[in-house]
């Protein structure tokens, strides 16, 4: 998907909650992939979005749907958050991202969207974004998702 495609997705009808479910990151325990309390264990004393204060019980990224109906959004899209980064189609701007797909002849370097299971919580917010270093750049925290397009009639 576009940038503006995985925002809206991930959002799941939400129009300006930090997180699918909502804007407080304590009402994500059981819903999504990210470091948790067990994880470098006082990092949240540096930014309160640090740590979860729950475990998700997976040191590496959790099985796909694995929070079943509670890790849905209101679109029913799971996993939309933690996990690992998605790749989306736009390259990455740092004065934020755009309505339609963006491209750069020069140094282009993907967008990612979501947070990872590696990452802090405050990343799983619904509009946080990343550029990567490269368009060959590869690392186990980042992944991508497969969209179709509405069936023409």
């Amino acid at each position: 998907p576009t940038e503006a495609e995985w925002e809206y997705a991930c959002r799941g009808g939400k129009k300006r909650a930090a997180f699918w479910w909502g804007d407080d990151l304590k009402d994500g325990e059981g819903r999504f992939n990210i470091s948790a309390v067990d994880f470098l264990p006082g990092r949240n004393k540096i930014w309160p979005l640090a740590n979860a204060p729950w475990s998700d019980g997976f040191a590496f990224v959790s099985p796909v749907d694995q929070y079943g109906e509670k890790g849905r959004n209101g679109f029913g899209l799971a996993d939309m958050c933690g996990g690992v980064w998605e790749i989306v189609l736009d390259h990455f701007d740092p004065k934020g991202g755009h309505e339609e797909l963006y491209f750069v002849k020069e140094n282009p370097r993907p967008v990612c969207r979501g947070g990872n299971y590696f990452d802090v919580p405050g990343n799983a917010r619904c509009a946080v974004r990343l550029g990567l270093k490269g368009p060959a750049y590869s690392d186990s925290r980042d992944g991508f998702r497969i969209c179709l397009g509405v069936p023409r009639r």
